[in-house]
């Protein structure tokens, strides 16, 4: 995305992504046989459709970004010699004796609900824009027009529709308050007004977000066989989950006296509190990154486990590191970009039970319910597994806090006012190849 703006909060540096965000999922249409003609056919169409509905509007916040991604199952409609193009992830390999590809299938953490949905979609369309007038445009038509000349509904059986925001806040009404308010969620006064999220601090200083291409396949030194010159470099893996949140339990009854305990837990026991209890952004570039030493500290004194020191374990850089690009990456850098934003569906705007097919019937279910679409791209999902299994206080390289010192995984951080209530992990093809990936190798 192009001029991303950036502002200053509380003496931090943080991005303003675009406001709206839309998220479709779906699988390859049932009906169609899916031949070597008919995937290299949609493949035409799909990069035909993408680039008309593009080209109207600038690549920033102000105008439309899209991002698409596959599912693993999407691979097995292709010959299964190419499956050996997939990004393979070294150390997962290595510690495996087994070949394990950079994208893996979701799995379930610690601290998630039993009934958590491991969902098998295809694909996944992400569309950004600061303008709903114009997502909503785009959206019809890709999928509901086939007069538009950029339909491609027949191609998919779409199963989810999920809408949401990143509110604007500081210097402006909380967006995600307002919208909380107009749904009715419980807990919505309790918002901070310049809160950016529903839990009512910062997710977006820019220190705290990989930077430039460090997400990538190809970036990082070990951890996938991608290069610069490869087919999947500039791609990434990508993590979507829906989680609910319970704001009611994370405010307490006065937000302003329970803000010291928010912050030890959204961050560490050992953040210096800021005396205003409305400051909603706090620091957290590389000077920021709790130690294990550190973590195992706050553990002993205070019996908590702050969300973001646990995160920081698996998130950050360990050391300098010279990646395949030349460039020094120091040190405390994080990897992972995230994108999430809040909803008040619960789950989804809509969704489809493709078990039942033909039959095409969109759920929906009552607003008013917190939540967030959790967006995180890493260059393999074992990373994103690790840092999920270190939010769970299971410590990459360190201590079990789970077994080793009867930490309970609901406990650590902010997980008990969140649950999850679906999982999947995506392959993001680079630009070149984002319609249908290797399907122009197919012989």
């Amino acid at each position: 995305m192009d001029n991303v703006e950036v502002i200053l909060d509380n003496g931090v540096t943080c991005a303003i992504p675009p406001l709206h965000n839309d998220v479709f999922t779906a699988k390859l249409n049932p009906t169609i046989a899916w031949t070597t003609t008919a995937l290299k056919s949609a493949q035409s169409r799909l990069e035909k459709a993408l680039s008309t509905v593009e080209t109207p509007y600038s690549s920033n916040a102000a105008g439309l970004t899209m991002v698409i991604g596959w599912g693993l199952p999407f691979f097995d409609h292709l010959p299964s010699a190419l499956k050996s193009k997939l990004p393979v992830d070294q150390q997962l390999s290595k510690d495996t004796s087994s070949t394990q590809y950079a994208v893996l299938d979701a799995i379930r953490f610690p601290s998630d609900p039993e009934g958590v949905e491991l969902e098998t979609n295809d694909v996944m369309f992400k569309m950004r824009s600061n303008s709903a007038d114009i997502l909503k445009s785009v959206e019809s038509k890709l999928f509901d027009n086939p007069n538009s000349g950029a339909y491609i509904g027949d191609l998919f059986y779409l199963t989810s529709k999920r809408i949401g925001f990143l509110g604007r806040g500081f210097d402006k009404s909380s967006i995600a308050k307002n919208m909380a308010k107009a749904a009715k969620v419980p807990g919505w006064d309790l918002i901070p007004d310049r809160a950016q999220l529903m839990m009512g601090f910062t997710s977006t200083q820019t220190a705290a977000l990989g930077p430039d291409n460090i997400p990538s396949f190809e970036t990082l030194p070990g951890v996938t066989d991608q290069f610069p010159s490869g087919y999947f470099a500039a791609g990434c893996a990508m993590h979507l989950s829906h989680i609910t949140e319970d704001l009611t339990t994370w405010y307490g009854a006065d937000p302003t006296a329970s803000y010291h305990e928010r912050v030890t837990r959204m961050f560490s026991p050992s953040t210096d509190v800021p005396v205003d209890a409305m400051t909603v952004t706090l620091p957290n570039g590389p000077g920021n990154v709790a130690t294990t030493q550190q973590l195992l500290g706050d553990l002993s004194g205070t019996g908590i486990v702050g969300h973001n020191s646990a995160l920081q374990q698996a998130t950050r850089l360990a050391r300098d590191v010279v990646d395949n690009y030349g460039r020094k990456r120091t040190a405390g850098t994080a990897v992972p970009l995230r994108e999430d934003f809040n909803t008040v569906d619960n789950p989804f705007f809509w969704w489809r039970d493709y078990a039942k097919y033909p039959d095409t019937t969109e759920h929906t279910s009552p607003v008013g319910a917190a939540g967030l679409h959790f967006v995180a791209f890493v260059p393999a999902s074992s990373k994103f597994h690790a840092a999920r299994m270190a939010m769970d206080g299971v410590l990459p390289n360190g201590p079990n806090l789970i077994n080793d010192y009867g930490v309970l995984a609901r406990t650590v951080g902010i997980n008990a006012a969140l649950t999850t209530t679906h999982r999947q992990n995506y392959l993001i093809p680079p630009r070149a190849h984002r319609s249908f990936p290797l399907v122009e190798l197919i012989k």
